[in-house]
């Protein structure tokens, strides 16, 4: 599931909805995600298109794909893989190629790291990137690292392809050829698009910030009334 862009919205200023609060720069409803598990946060998401904009908790955000440590488990949490999505591809750029098995009963592990690239031409590991074999719903996301694992059966044909996409950055795709099974190495990179951005996330507000913010109110309330 792409990770959402950072809109930095006050959360506090909303009104109150059902699930969550509406923003008055957009009006749009901001779900409230802080306290739900990353497969709810996905289940949810995937039945709304992935169109869902959320309040989220900083670590939600650092580990995104996958729940947060625990402090027993610490950084060994095991990360989930995000599939089934619905992809709206734009135009695409000529395709490069890399293998794919031939009838041998074996499969193709297609390996590598996925870039942001800015206009400056400087490249950063790019994580929660959907990496999809096109036409199903074979595909895991980059991790935290930009890293992805995908296992392509010995069966697709070579008018397949690989579909590297992400909110907010140009869908890359990646044609398949036939060739022996086994280890094949490919990096993307990924160039941002901020026309394309729709889905936006909210931080969850501190401690400190819900009691600056609701002292606030109160001397404004107080003010107001002395008037």
């Amino acid at each position: 599931m792409p990770k959402p862009q950072p809109c930095g919205q006050n959360w506090l200023a909303m009104s109150p909805t059902e699930k969550g609060r509406l923003c008055g720069q957009c009006a749009k409803e901001i779900h409230d995600f802080s306290a739900l598990s990353w497969p709810e946060i996905e289940r949810q998401q995937q039945a709304h298109g992935n169109t869902l904009c959320g309040m989220y908790a900083p670590a939600q955000l650092t580990y995104w794909g996958q729940d947060p440590p625990t402090p027993a488990q610490g950084a060994c949490a095991r990360l989930a893989a995000a599939t089934t999505l619905a992809l709206t591809l734009s135009a695409l750029p000529a395709p490069a190629q890399t293998a794919v098995a031939k009838d041998s009963g074996q499969a193709v592990i297609l390996r590598g790291t996925v870039y942001d690239v800015t206009k400056e031409g400087k490249s950063t590991p790019l994580a929660g990137v959907t990496v999809l074999l096109r036409g199903t719903t074979l595909g895991v996301s980059s991790s935290q690292n930009g890293h992805y694992e995908l296992s392509i059966p010995y069966s697709v044909e070579a008018a397949s392809a690989i579909v590297f996409s992400m909110v907010g950055y140009r869908t890359t795709e990646l044609a398949l050829t036939p060739m022996d099974s086994g280890l094949q190495t490919h990096d993307v990179q990924l160039t941002f698009d901020d026309r394309n951005i729709e889905v936006f996330s909210v931080r969850m507000p501190t401690r400190m910030q819900r009691a600056k913010w609701t002292l606030k109110r109160w001397f404004s309330r107080n003010k107001t009334a002395d008037s």
